[in-house]
């Protein structure tokens, strides 16, 4: 028993492990748990998304149509902005890669057209031209 403690003493003292036992992994544990934690202490609001806030409060027996309530209607403007906004950013996103893609063809047009204009047949090959035309 005495030979089996001394060993496990030579073995905690040693350099490998005073080096290894300094390294901290508490970063990267507590970026990992702290999500986990967060929704064990917070769960999700019902309240933000779900049947209870979209649809009305109360219906008409008559079948009338039932009016917004004043926080649906600020949800329905910001979800409308939203939109507008995804559609504005969309339309701008084709705008710049169809800009991009024109200037790139363009570039390789006028690569193509100074090349073809610096190389000239020469030899017979300019003969054989000539005598063609």
């Amino acid at each position: 028993m005495d030979q089996i403690l001394l060993h496990v003493n030579k073995y905690f003292h040693s350099t490998a492990y005073y080096i290894t036992r300094r390294l901290s992994i508490s970063a990267t544990v507590c970026a990992n748990n702290s999500q986990k934690r967060q929704e064990i202490l917070f769960p999700k609001n019902p309240n933000k998304s779900s049947s209870l806030t979209l649809l009305p409060d109360y219906t008409f027996l008559d079948g009338r149509i039932t009016p917004l309530g004043a926080n649906q209607k600020k949800r329905l403007l910001k979800h409308r902005e939203l939109a507008n906004k995804i559609v504005m950013l969309s339309k701008e996103m084709d705008f710049a890669l169809d800009r991009y893609n024109r200037i790139q063809e363009e570039q390789k047009q006028e690569k193509a057209v100074l090349l073809n204009s610096k190389l000239k047949p020469k030899g017979h090959l300019l003969l054989s031209m000539n005598k063609q035309s």
